[in-house]
């Protein structure tokens, strides 16, 4: 079955890694840049003639969406793709109010707007990071907490308080949604590096710390909008040592969640 994927983000690293894996199943992708001079870039991951035809381009500025949900819907309508993929960021450009802007503003609106019962979007990934949690969970030992927590309020206090806000925003609209089909995935990496694709450690990772490829990221990214029965969840993903789709379908299979322990879930 063909699909429509709206990326955000669209040229970012692991968007430009994994446009062509969409493309590479024939599925449609529009792909959200912020100018112009950013076409050419994108139009050269088409590997063919069929590809380029399914391969669109958009400039759209993210600043568009922080204002609300609306705005947000209005490029969901003008799209009108089923797959939504937020790979999206600030970037540490524009200081601290440019990260809430962005990060946390831009995303949670689109992610109200997918989860709204008029939306189109069936499916939508939220790229965050391992360390967005309010409290420490259950597989995660001291030491593990503590360097979680020494980053979060150390090293990027701006960046953990934005897509933290996300992260929860994404998960309420998932439980509140009245479309049954709706399925929201927090996706949360590790420290993102730029060697080639591997095996990882999905789900619920043993360590708060660890690198991971964005190559493998954006592989992880494209079998979780292609499983047939995806649930919704917050995934953490590091490199290790299991196969990519042996370890997407496991956590699938066995409705793996790292949610759990976080406030929001009571809420």
């Amino acid at each position: 079955m063909s699909h429509h994927v709206l990326l955000l983000g669209g040229h970012g690293k692991i968007a430009q890694l994994l446009t062509p894996l969409l493309l590479h199943r024939n599925w449609t992708v529009t792909s959200v840049i912020r100018s112009q001079e950013q076409v050419p870039a994108i139009q050269a991951l088409a590997p063919d003639e069929s590809a380029k035809k399914r391969l669109h381009v958009l400039v759209h500025s993210l600043e568009d969406l922080v204002q609300s949900s609306a705005a947000a819907s209005a490029l969901l309508d003008q799209v009108r793709a089923d797959y939504v993929v937020w790979s999206a960021g600030a970037g540490g450009k524009g200081g601290p109010e440019r990260t809430l802007a962005i990060d946390r503003d831009a995303a949670s609106h689109l992610a109200q707007a997918a989860a709204a019962p008029q939306s189109p979007v069936t499916r939508f990934v939220l790229v965050s990071y391992l360390g967005s949690r309010r409290t420490q969970p259950s597989w995660w030992d001291a030491e593990q907490w503590a360097a979680a927590q020494h980053v979060n309020s150390k090293i990027l206090p701006t960046y953990y308080e934005a897509k933290l806000a996300a992260d929860e925003v994404l998960y309420k609209a998932v439980k509140t949604t009245a479309k049954k089909d709706f399925v929201g995935i927090d996706l949360r990496p590790g420290s993102l590096t730029d060697s080639q694709e591997g095996t990882v450690e999905l789900g619920k990772t043993t360590n708060s710390r660890g690198a991971v490829s964005r190559a493998t990221v954006a592989r992880i990214t494209d079998l979780l909008l292609a499983h047939a029965n995806p649930k919704s969840a917050w995934i953490d993903l590091l490199d290790g040592s299991e196969d990519a789709q042996a370890a997407v379908d496991r956590v699938v299979a066995e409705g793996v969640d790292a949610v759990e322990g976080e406030p929001v879930v009571k809420e």
